[in-house]
């Protein structure tokens, strides 16, 4: 599958700002706070459509690789150095 710029573009814009286009789940900022270690991205994804409770394509969460910093996790895997906040996040 070949995504465009625009594609991820536009991708981006609505995990960061879900809210403003109709879909009921929080934005990215809300969910994830800044992490020294890195968790491995399927685990994150996982962790993240079990707190959203909306089913998302994997594709839109791999916009994160352009927003924030990659690094090897414990398991081997690559990942995004970024934790699930601790507060409950609600859909509104």
């Amino acid at each position: 599958m070949l995504i465009t710029p625009q594609a991820v573009a536009a991708y981006k814009t609505l995990m960061m700002e879900p809210k403003e286009h109709g879909l009921d789940f929080p934005p990215l900022s809300e969910v994830f706070r800044p992490s020294e270690q890195a968790i491995a991205k399927h685990i994150l994804f996982q962790q993240y459509v079990d707190l959203i409770k909306k089913p998302l394509p994997k594709i839109m969460f791999y916009i994160m690789d352009s927003m924030y910093p990659q690094a090897h996790a414990a398991d081997g895997n690559l990942g995004y150095c970024v934790t699930i906040a601790t507060k409950k996040v609600e859909p509104s």
